[in-house]
This record gives structure tokens, sequence and C-alpha cells, in this order.
């Protein structure tokens, strides 16, 4: 059993080192459960699977996923030669959390004064770096440096750690309240600004979204527009140093 923004999936392999610090107590009732298998059965050299299901995902290494259709059970085969990396375990988690308000960013994530905050963009835009800085200069503690889920929960939004984490080397099982996020931008210039009609023009092309269903894709682009009426978004213009810590933690946290 592992734990996802305070909910619990059955995760039956024990064989990733990379959940061990996800693993949860087996109490309480699981929203979810992923099966794996390494092959499909075979007879006479006829490979084929008796699984019965709604929804098929395919990844371009080879791997594939079962599901039913409200994706509380999967069945997610990892083909020794496709060399799967858990993409699809993730993407069928991200289906069935849409169920329960929540969001993958691509995104890295500190908390700060017990507050959340994620820098978002492009790949190699600087989110990592900027993660890095306000650990160097606020003390701040990563959490993730490339991923983070985002949850409605009692009205408040929150951010959680994923043990996914792409090539960065930062992976806690923490959560906080989430009180900014900032989109970057390169710049010769440190410059932030509080983005409001266009905060979602600028913050959707880093929000992973179930295109594949569209019962999770409405529900996801839901808790995507409650996320941006009430969760500052900003855009910062700036380059890797210390000011730009300092005009974001006064922006964001006054």
């Amino acid at each position: 059993m592992i734990c996802i923004a305070d909910l619990l999936i059955e995760w039956d392999d024990d064989r990733r080192s990379f959940i061990k610090d996800f693993v949860a107590d087996s109490h309480g009732s699981p929203v979810m459960r992923i099966d794996f298998k390494s092959r499909l059965p075979e007879c006479h050299s006829v490979k084929y699977t008796d699984s019965t299901a709604d929804r098929f995902l395919c990844a371009d290494n080879g791997g594939f996923l079962f599901a039913n259709k409200d994706w509380s059970e999967a069945t997610s085969y990892l083909l020794p030669e496709s060399n799967a990396d858990y993409t699809l375990p993730l993407a069928a988690i991200c289906s069935r959390l849409s169920y329960y308000n929540a969001l993958l960013a691509h995104s890295s994530f500190v908390v700060y004064q017990g507050k959340g905050i994620i820098f978002t963009g492009y790949s190699g835009v600087g989110k990592t770096t900027q993660a890095e800085l306000w650990a160097k200069h606020m003390a701040a503690e990563i959490v993730n440096g490339d991923k983070a889920l985002l949850r409605e929960t009692g009205g408040r939004f929150y951010a959680y750690g994923l043990p996914w984490k792409g090539s960065s080397e930062y992976c806690l099982n923490k959560k906080a309240e989430l009180c900014g996020v900032v989109v970057l931008r390169q710049s010769e210039v440190n410059r932030i600004t509080r983005l409001d009609k266009e905060a979602a023009e600028y913050f959707m092309p880093h929000i992973f979204l179930p295109h594949w269903d569209k019962e999770c894709l409405s529900s996801a682009l839901d808790t995507f527009d409650k996320l941006i009426g009430n969760v500052p978004v900003y855009l910062l213009e700036c380059r890797p140093d210390e000011e730009a810590v300092q005009i974001t933690k006064t922006a964001v946290f006054g």
C-alpha cells in the first residue's frame, strides 16, 4: 500500500525501491489498486491476456496498461524489453485522482516556513535551479525537483511530493498548503508579475491532463479552474540569482 496525496493506493509491486518512502499502513480503504505483470501469458507462441477493461494506455516504450472505467482497478504490463519507467501507472493514478480534485504539475516544489510554492515552466527554464536558490538563500526544503501533485481538500489547495522525480535528485514524501504558483521565464532582468486573466494561458501547458478520458478531463479542468481562482499565479522573468528569490518571496509571502 502506498499513500499519494493523502489517498491510499494498493500497489502490487515491491520490486521498485523508488516507492519506499511512500509506503503506508494498510489501514483504511484504498481508492485504487494497481497490479503489475512482467509479461503477457503465452501459449503455443501466442501471447494473450484475460484482462477485461474499459480503458487502455500504451507507451512508446512498449509498455501498456488496462483499467476499468473509473480507473479504480488497473493492470500494468512492464515488459522487460520495453525498459518501462512507470509512466503509465502515473498516468493511471492521475486519471483516478482527478475524481479527488487532484492535478499533476510539471514543477519543482519547495516548502518555506511551512508553506508550499511551486516553480513551473518548460524543460530547461530553471525550475530546479530556482528551488535550489530557495534552499540556499531561504533555507527552504526542496520536496521534488520535477513534479508535484496539487489537490483541493477542505476548501484549500495543497502540494504533495511524489515518487516520480524525472532527472531531479529531490524526492520527499511531504505536503504543504500551496501559497503560490510561479511560472518561469529566463530574462536578463528580474521582474515578477501577478497574472490575472492570463493565468490559465501561462500555467495550463505545464499541467498533466488526462485527455484520453472525457470524464477525468472534465474533472481535471474543473479543479484547474478552482486552483487559479484560489491560488495566486505569477510570471517570474529572472536570472538565476538571489534577487529573483527576494522579489518572489515579497510577492508571494508579503
